[in-house]
């Protein structure tokens, strides 16, 4: 047929091309390079410097897959999803803890240099909506986000924006930043033409003036401990939860210096997961995935008899509610979402941008597109996600034989391999 001679006389042409270049193949069939990687290397060497990225790692990290929850049947008999308790109390004594109807909050995102002002509105809008709470994110107290805000944590940062003492008295529970999964304790500077007179503002500068974040906080580079921020802040507010947040890494060690300090919670995030704007060598290649983290941290925290005492929130590549109860499981509290609530605002509104143009455009800070941003239709779409997601997580603890979501544990799921059983504990599906 005529078809079948064109497409056999392209391939002749193919073929005849690629004996004459003395290879069949392109660096993208070749393990490891592929079209992402190939292109950061191209943009690294058009520009020399190191790349940029948003979102979670593009590697295939260890995740919760390999977990699943065991239904209850006739030994276990399960309980209907209406009566399973989904409360969540962070901080439980201190005089105002957080009391919040589900485990889900809302992860930290800074105003200026993650997101734009109608994705804070949105997050406090949403958070109260649903009866639980949101996070300052990197650039500390944002007004028209606490204004809605029910719940509204304020992150203690290392530049101290955001972060006077009038900002920290209006917080309901502080949350001391040392780093995240993407980018650890990396600083960064934010450049002159990036600082409009709103940014400038909200960073305590002047318009159009750099400002830099430095690595350490202030009091640890004049010699002081964790102990003396946190008294810091109690002298401030001293009914309010305050915790810390840090990148899994060393976590045991990490985790004695804030039982030491008498922190309220720590919030650890995971390995490879989501960010604005952080180095895609930091992305792919730094921290413990979530998955390992969560297991060690309860752990630690039992070994040091503190498990009562300090309240463990996780966030780093949680998706959806399976997730997020498989990290309870392991010996989470409660979870941050950021990329998923992310999405779950926007995706209603991702027609309105132009062909060709991300819908991130519409929410990150350095997006061209926030007036297509609907503040009431993401506000109900983010809310409706924490609520159905909230239902989920029911749905699943009634399912294990459970009439509470902190009464599920490891003993409630199987691995799917020998390696993710030898790491979290859970029994092994086929034993």
């Amino acid at each position: 047929m005529l078809g079948e001679g064109i497409v056999k006389n392209i391939i002749d042409e193919m073929l005849e091309r690629m004996r004459e270049l003395e290879t069949t193949k392109s660096p993208n069939l070749v393990h490891g390079f592929s079209m992402l990687k190939i292109a950061a290397i191209a943009e690294r060497a058009k520009h020399g410097v190191p790349v940029r990225e948003m979102y979670g790692s593009t590697r295939k990290l260890p995740t919760f897959e390999e977990l699943m929850f065991v239904p209850a049947m006739i030994d276990v008999l399960p309980v209907s999803p209406n009566t399973v308790n989904t409360e969540v109390v962070i901080g439980k004594n201190t005089s105002k803890p957080v009391k919040i109807s589900t485990p889900i909050m809302l992860s930290a995102m800074a105003f200026g240099l993650s997101v734009n002002r109608r994705t804070k509105i949105c997050w406090g809008k949403a958070s109260a909506a649903a009866d639980t709470a949101c996070n300052s994110g990197d650039t500390g107290f944002y007004p028209e986000e606490r204004k809605y805000a029910r719940y509204y944590i304020v992150q203690l940062n290392r530049a101290r924006y955001g972060n006077s003492e009038e900002e920290i008295e209006q917080a309901d529970a502080v949350e001391i930043r040392f780093g995240q999964g993407a980018m650890g304790a990396l600083s960064g500077t934010v450049d002159d033409a990036d600082v409009d007179k709103e940014l400038a503002k909200q960073l305590g500068v002047r318009p159009g003036k750099s400002s830099t974040r430095p690595m350490l906080h202030p009091e640890i580079d004049q010699g002081k401990t964790l102990k003396d921020i946190v008294q810091n802040v109690r002298n401030i507010n001293p009914d309010i939860p305050v915790g810390v947040k840090v990148a899994a890494g060393n976590i045991e060690k990490d985790l004695d210096a804030v039982i030491n300090a008498g922190c309220d919670f720590v919030t650890i995030d995971g390995g490879g997961g989501g960010t604005a704007n952080s180095p895609e060598v930091t992305i792919n290649n730094l921290g413990v995935p979530l998955v390992y983290a969560v297991g060690r941290a309860h752990r630690h925290l039992v070994s040091r008899g503190e498990r009562g005492n300090i309240d463990l929130i996780v966030t780093g590549g949680l998706r959806d509610a399976g997730d997020c109860l498989k990290a309870m499981a392991l010996g989470a509290n409660a979870v941050y979402l950021g990329e998923s609530a992310l999405i779950a605002m926007s995706y209603s509104q991702w027609d309105r941008v132009p062909p060709g143009t991300a819908p991130s455009e519409m929410f990150l800070s350095f997006g061209d597109h926030e007036e297509l941003l609907d503040i009431e239709e993401g506000t109900k779409a983010l809310a409706n996600f924490i609520k159905a997601s909230t239902s989920e997580i029911a749905m699943l603890t009634g399912l294990v034989g459970k009439n509470d979501i902190k009464k599920v544990s490891i003993d409630d799921m199987i691995a799917l391999t020998e390696h993710m059983s030898n790491a979290t504990g859970a029994r092994l599906a086929w034993q």
